[in-house]
């Protein structure tokens, strides 16, 4: 095997998306095992796959998003879902895209931020926000949302962005801790 660039990055990007959602849950072993049966690398390895739109993102999303429930569900990891499959996708993508060469691309700027609490509880706290969710912002787990739920608070966010913004963008009110 020949040790690319771009192997390298992959292998950053599972580790910190599987160190992110790992705390509490399961092994970096099984969501790297999870993250890499779906086919968001070769994915990646398609040039025109940066080009997206954000219908056809949220389609492989969603695909990606259930095929990693699946998998951690059938090797019988308890508490496996959609909010936990969305941040590993989520930090692998902004590992693999977002900051990298590409991120003046459609896919960077329609790939979802990672959702944690620091984030939705900033942006609850955040003066400059006005939006009739900051009350449920302030007390989602995103360790326990289901697609539906998941998809719902997409929308809600995606309301405090103008429209033209890319989703990295809110960002700025995520920090390492809320210390």
């Amino acid at each position: 095997m020949v040790y690319s660039y771009f192997e390298h990055r992959h292998r950053f990007a599972v580790w910190a998306g599987a160190r992110a959602t790992q705390r509490a849950f399961t092994s970096v072993k099984n969501l790297r095992d999870a993250l890499e049966q779906t086919n968001v690398r070769n994915f990646l390895e398609v040039p025109d796959s940066f080009n997206v739109n954000a219908d056809q993102f949220e389609s492989k999303h969603r695909e990606w998003c259930n095929s990693i429930v699946d998998f951690l569900s059938e090797r019988g990891v308890k508490n496996a879902t959609y909010g936990r499959a969305a941040k590993l996708i989520a930090i692998y993508l902004k590992s693999m895209v977002v900051l990298t060469e590409h991120s003046a691309s459609n896919l960077a700027t329609v790939t979802h931020p990672p959702i944690d609490r620091i984030l939705l509880q900033n942006l609850a706290a955040s003066q400059e926000i006005k939006s009739q969710y900051k009350a449920s912002w302030r007390i989602a787990t995103w360790t326990t949302l289901n697609e539906c739920d998941y998809y719902e608070l997409i929308a809600e966010l995606r309301s405090v962005l103008p429209a033209p913004e890319p989703w990295w963008k809110l960002e700025r009110y995520w920090t390492v801790t809320n210390e």
